[in-house]
């Protein structure tokens, strides 16, 4: 049989050597990134090829090997913080997994009420009112009212027995809160109010936040999360 390359013959470890190099062109492929090893060996090639009579400027020979190790320590600090950023996020959805099932006050309007069980919830407002109302509705519309009378820049606790305007016990589902007063001025201003509602499951938003749905099927940041309980 003819030898298809010369000097090599078909019954020794040469010919066999030489197909595997022949059938990986990946192997031999150059390198997608250039390293500063590769820099340095461009710059000692340069300089061995330079014109005698127009030598290479030394300075600019420092300033291209700074910038140089300035690029390849910034594209491992990069790689450093993504990497950090990406364990952070991954240890935040654990930490926010342990609460699911748990029951958290969050700023909202809906809440999860339980028949014959007394609701409570919290107003926040940022100066004093008069007149303070609550309106409490469902999907057919407005169920309890509640007078609270005057309320003080802060925070107030409400309870709701869970009787409507008729004192008929309302059954167990997602109600709605709506709470206004009367400032110095005589105008009316809405007011903040925070609810209770257990959480069902923990979302990665497309930021990176996290993101909880709740039992009334709302959904909401940990940013809102007042308060976490059992």
């Amino acid at each position: 049989m003819a030898d298809y390359f010369p000097g090599v013959t078909t019954g020794n470890a040469d010919y066999v050597k030489a197909m595997q190099q022949d059938s990986n062109p990946s192997a031999s492929a150059p390198k997608d990134v250039m390293g500063q090893a590769d820099f340095l060996m461009l710059l000692t090639t340069q300089l061995q090829n330079q014109d005698p009579s127009k030598p290479m400027d030394p300075t600019s020979f420092v300033t291209d090997l700074t910038q140089m190790s300035q690029l390849e320590a910034t594209t491992k600090m990069n790689a450093s913080i993504l990497a950090m950023t990406q364990g952070f996020q991954n240890l935040q959805t654990m930490q926010a997994a342990s609460i699911i099932g748990k029951n958290v006050q969050v700023n909202g309007e809906d809440f999860s009420h339980t028949q014959d069980v007394a609701s409570q919830f919290r107003l926040s407002a940022d100066q004093p009112l008069t007149d303070v109302k609550v309106v409490i509705t469902d999907e057919n519309g407005v169920v309890k009212e509640l007078d609270l009378d005057d309320m003080q820049a802060g925070e107030k606790v409400v309870d709701w027995n869970g009787l409507d305007n008729f004192e008929r016990s309302k059954p167990s589902g997602v109600y709605s809160l709506t709470a206004y007063g009367t400032d110095e001025n005589g105008d009316l201003k809405s007011i903040d109010t925070v609810v209770a509602s257990r959480v069902n499951s923990v979302g990665v938003s497309a930021d990176g936040g996290m993101t909880l749905t709740l039992a009334t099927g709302e959904r909401v940041g940990m940013d809102k999360v007042r308060e976490i309980s059992g």
